[in-house]
């Protein structure tokens, strides 16, 4: 590995460190889902295929249920060990998407959530199984369903990832049908509680005289002064990977893993989306059917039927989030890995804090 270390490596190196997940004892699933399940018999619980490529800290494994004759087709996402992000929760995510379906967003449609472990050993969620894939996480450009498809199919599928967060902005899902996000994070403002929310979990993972933290720390505080005055907040997906999204036949199918949506401003997702689009480009190389910023945004905008809002801020306020991750991710590798690591964002740091100083003093 060279100097300087792509996306690519980060993402293989994560996956490196990280803990294997461990396996689930079908009796024990079983048993959980007898209880719950409206079944006249006994069921049958399929075995477990885990999926090793895809949720972050979080294991999942595909599995059927059989019940007389009939066949269910389930996902099981669980929190093995000690998790990456301290402050998630499944019970959350298990509200969240009894709203987003409430409100025709397609998403997953929950079954069973027990957030404490104590029927399978760790905390889960059970969600119905989808039939359509997802673009690679790693390697989104050179392997999976993105690698496979045409310029033109590869470009109406990125841009389908900006216009899903447009159409979750004018979906206005507000504090009144996602209670359970009223109190995450603290602070007078949605930006200052989400922004509070992810310092945090700096604050969990690294000792005060880390200077990560410390920049991340004047970075947050940086934001909070600088905020600026935004339309009333409503809920953001919270996690914009591309691998996220599901496609069935090069069409969207639904948006996957909301365990970290919040109340905020979809801004900050489709400026994840505009990342990932030009940051998954391997060094040296050019992939054709790629859409431009301005394209994304004007998908985006086309969706929501709004404007984009304080553009040069919520690039910064996606690479306070972005930074965290790779901070938290880092923790258990070498040090000259995690020092590569906080360097992968750190050009993209620089040019977003400045233009984002510029916009500010430009409107005081």
């Amino acid at each position: 590995m060279g100097a300087e270390t792509t996306r690519e490596e980060a993402m293989a190196q994560i996956a490196a460190v990280r803990a294997p997940r461990p396996r689930i004892a079908r009796e024990s699933l079983g048993a959980f889902l007898q209880s719950k399940m409206d079944c006249a018999g006994p069921i049958e619980v399929g075995e477990l295929q885990y999926i090793e490529d895809a949720g972050g800290s979080n294991g999942i494994a595909l599995f059927d249920v059989a019940s007389r004759g009939r066949l269910k087709r389930l996902v099981l996402r669980y929190a093995p060990g000690e998790q990456l992000l301290k402050q998630k929760r499944f019970d959350q995510e298990f509200f969240t998407l009894s709203a987003v379906r409430r409100h025709g967003i397609p998403a997953p449609t929950p079954r069973w959530c027990e957030p404490t472990g104590g029927a399978i050993g760790y905390p889960f969620l059970v969600m119905d199984r989808l039939d359509g894939r997802a673009p690679s996480n790693r390697m989104m450009y050179s392997a999976g369903l993105l690698a496979e498809v045409t310029p033109a199919e590869r470009k109406e599928m990125l841009l389908e990832a900006a216009g899903f967060h447009g159409r979750l902005r004018k979906a206005a899902i507000g504090p009144e049908d996602v209670p359970h996000l009223v109190d995450r994070g603290a602070g007078a403002t949605a930006i200052e509680r989400e922004l509070s929310w992810w310092l945090q979990e700096a604050i969990l993972v690294r000792e005060p005289g880390d200077p990560r933290r410390r920049y991340l720390t004047d970075l947050n505080r940086w934001m909070v002064d600088n905020q600026p005055r935004m339309r009333p907040p409503t809920l953001v997906h919270g996690d914009a990977q591309i691998a996220n999204l599901m496609f069935q036949n090069g069409r969207f199918l639904a948006a996957l893993d909301w365990e970290l949506s919040y109340l905020g401003h979809n801004e900050a997702d489709l400026a994840l989306v505009v990342m990932l689009v030009k940051s998954h480009v391997p060094p040296g190389e050019h992939i054709e059917g790629l859409p431009t910023e301005s394209e994304l945004i004007d998908r985006y905008e086309a969706e929501a039927g709004a404007p984009v809002e304080h553009w040069e801020y919520f690039k910064l306020f996606n690479l306070v989030k972005v930074s965290t991750i790779m901070l938290m991710s880092s923790r258990n590798m070498k040090a000259e890995m995690a020092d590569r690591m906080w360097k992968l964002n750190e050009g993209d740091r620089k040019i977003a804090w400045g233009n984002a100083k510029a916009k500010a003093q430009a409107t005081t």
